[in-house]
């Protein structure tokens, strides 16, 4: 799992909705915590680092204020503290994600065996 290819699944997540590392993760057959990695260093331009949160929603204090000013232009539901968004609400639709990640990067590893056919769905819905 290389950077750009972390980048290029993000930047499938769309607005308003988020992911968490370990969903990333998961299409690369990787540990989360690469996938943060990758996020926290990130310069390339137009990647939605906010939309991608750790398994409960949150990111790294430091991180909050910026990803929570984006949340709310998004309109992506979030916890009633302001510390993160709320998972069971925001997340992505996880299968439609992956098949809009192998029709960007091709296959991928952590997808092995035979598909159900996706319904034709946006990625958010």
């Amino acid at each position: 799992m290389t950077p750009d290819e972390v980048y290029t699944v993000a930047r499938l997540v769309p607005s308003g909705r988020v992911v968490s590392y370990g969903d990333i993760a998961a299409l690369f057959d990787a540990n989360p915590r690469q996938v943060g990695s990758h996020l926290g260093r990130c310069n390339a331009p137009g990647v939605p680092w906010w939309r991608v949160t750790n398994a409960s929603g949150r990111l790294p204090a430091h991180l909050v204020a910026e990803a929570a000013a984006h949340w709310r232009a998004e309109g992506t539901p979030c916890r009633a503290d302001g510390s993160g968004v709320h998972m069971g609400r925001a997340r992505a639709d996880l299968p439609a994600l992956a098949d809009a990640a192998e029709l960007a990067l091709g296959p991928l590893p952590g997808l092995r065996g035979p598909r159900v056919e996706p319904a034709e769905r946006p990625v958010g819905d």
